[in-house]
């Protein structure tokens, strides 16, 4: 990406930034970048403000009297003058998803940054940054007002037209009732047809109005928008800035990796298409390299519960992300059958845009799994195996061998709806598909400890399919989970992963140390096929079903 020369930001600053407070204990850097964005267009109090005195209170990061040291451009200056100072530097970048409160952001930045601090010893190498773009919780109390002030916004803002609809369609509704009530043993036949029809009708219209209204205090396409036209740009712009800022001598690269859960994937794949310029020759070869901008270059990317179309891993014309995906060096995406939050929600609220045919098109990558069954009219199914299912032993000489992850792939509604990918689209082995270029941590199954009867984020049911009455008991889990986050039994299907021990290791040491770095946290040492099978067994001993990238494993014919 060919940046212009540095501007002011003071003229129009898209983002605040906070420095993480530093321990004893601290060797890595910390920041927190909030977007200066408004939830709602006419509030003139931004949400940088309103951040600035909720930090304050927390003294999560150096503030002084209340207000941020340095401004942002001077903490731009100071970041990369930390980068240009570091042998070997990285960035690595958490963006949060859905619904995301600014508590929510301050508990899970902090979170991975204690974590990095006190697992990851190696100081003066990383940089963390925590992004928050503006998002807003349908239920909790924020910028936008308590659950009530929303209501009262999402009605006070109806369009005229839909707003006359609904009081003449409740009207009707409501005296058609009454009447068919209190007078039906003298109306006429002829009368008592006509009400019923308005009543119907005025009911239907009614309805679909109050649908609108639901939609619109969910929050759902709100965040989207936001997402789309401040998240990204804001964060585009912060790297941006940096790549403008940061001094560095010919050859010298700064690793950019990402962090991202739920709609944050949706920033995070929009980032990374932006920032890998079409216009730029190496975009378009098979095997362009990682260099973007001019200091960067793209490195880890870690998709949790993407909220993102299943066809960002399908090829055809409708892939947006293929040729930016093919510049990061590892990629990987944490998934789970039963993620009522994808499964339900997010498919219904898509159901409205997404131009999707079918239904099994219609789900979330967050939501792909291992194959259970041979094709779609297989009801029989097997017992998931555990660990890297694609991997495979060959001869004494050579090993161990990966299949292409596309073959191991599916979409699975129930025993008796199910696609796998190559029944999805047609799939050709002559070329790189997008699939490959991922590794996935299927944990619909996964137990931290297996003599537990319920699983991290399911309940581990160990069936080929989760089906309807599965999915009653999970939802009931995830009721009480969110109800008391330390009942035993319930289950959080969505941020679930955060909180098992392997998988919040996995998903932060991948996106800081990379997957041969994971493997030696692991203490998992030896020739690269024993490392393999070594932490195959580890990820069977959860009930984890892994699928690696081919170019992970260096031995592997493909390569």
């Amino acid at each position: 990406m060919n940046s212009p020369d540095k501007k002011n930001l003071a003229d129009n600053q898209p983002y605040n930034i906070y420095e993480f407070k530093k321990t004893n204990q601290s060797n890595i850097s910390g920041y927190l970048v909030v977007s200066t964005a408004k939830l709602n267009v006419e509030t003139s109090l931004d949400n940088s403000n309103s951040y600035l005195s909720s930090v304050a209170n927390r003294n999560f990061f150096q503030i002084n009297d209340g207000e941020v040291e340095p401004s942002a451009q001077n903490m731009i200056e100071k970041i990369a003058k930390s980068l240009s100072s570091s042998p070997e530097s990285e960035i690595i970048i958490n963006i949060h998803g859905y619904s995301s409160t600014p508590s929510d952001t301050e508990t899970g930045c902090q979170k991975i940054y204690e974590y990095v601090n006190t697992h990851i010893q190696q100081p003066n190498k990383y940089i963390f940054i925590g992004y928050r773009w503006p998002s807003e919780n349908p239920i909790k109390k924020d910028e936008s007002g308590d659950f009530g002030q929303k209501l009262m916004n999402a009605l006070s803002s109806l369009p005229t037209l839909l707003a006359v609809n609904l009081v003449v369609g409740l009207t009707i509704s409501i005296w058609s009732a009454i009447i068919l009530l209190l007078f039906l043993n003298i109306l006429s036949n002829s009368a008592v047809h006509f009400l019923t029809v308005m009543l119907i009708l005025s009911g239907i219209g009614s309805s679909i109005i109050f649908t609108l209204i639901i939609l619109r205090i969910s929050t759902y396409f709100r965040d989207i928008y936001r997402a789309s036209n401040y998240g990204v740009t804001d964060l585009v712009e912060l790297i941006r800035q940096l790549d403008c800022t940061v001094k560095l001598p010919p050859k010298k690269r700064i690793k950019l990796s990402f962090i991202s859960h739920s709609m944050g994937c949706f920033v995070v794949t929009d980032v990374i298409r932006i920032l890998s310029d079409v216009f730029d020759v190496k975009s378009i070869n098979k095997k362009p390299d990682s260099d973007i901008g001019n200091v960067f270059r793209l490195g880890r990317l870690v998709l949790v519960a993407a909220d993102i179309p299943v066809e960002s891993i399908l090829p055809g014309r409708a892939n947006f992300l293929r040729s930016s995906l093919r510049r990061c060096e590892e990629a990987y995406i944490f998934c789970n059958e039963g993620d009522l939050a994808l499964r339900f929600t997010s498919t219904a609220a898509n159901y409205f845009s997404f131009p999707a045919r079918t239904r099994i098109s219609g789900y979330r990558l967050g939501n792909i799994t291992v194959k259970h069954f041979n094709n779609k009219n297989d009801l029989v199914g097997y017992t998931p195996r555990y660990g890297v299912v694609n991997l495979h032993r060959q001869d004494s000489e050579k090993g161990y061998r990966l299949d292409n992850p596309y073959k191991y792939l599916e979409i699975r509604s129930s025993n008796r709806e199910h696609r796998r990918l190559e029944e999805i689209t047609e799939i050709s082995e002559d070329s790189v598909q997008p699939a490959d270029l991922f590794t996935y941590f299927d944990c619909t199954d996964y137990k931290d400890d297996p003599r537990k009867q319920i699983g991290i984020v399911s309940d581990a049911i160990q069936k080929p399919a989760i089906n309807l009455g599965n999915y009653i008991f999970l939802t009931w889990a995830f009721i009480r989970k969110s109800i008391n986050n330390r009942d035993a039994q319930g289950v959080d299907t969505h941020t679930g992963y955060f909180e098992g021990d392997f998988s919040q290791k996995a998903i932060y040491e991948l996106a800081f140390l990379g997957f041969q770095g994971f493997l030696r946290s692991l203490s998992i040492e030896g020739e690269e096929s024993e490392q393999i099978h070594a932490f195959s067994q580890r990820c069977q001993s959860r009930q984890i079903q892994v699928i690696l990238a081919p170019q992970i494993y260096q031995q592997n014919p493909q390569d």
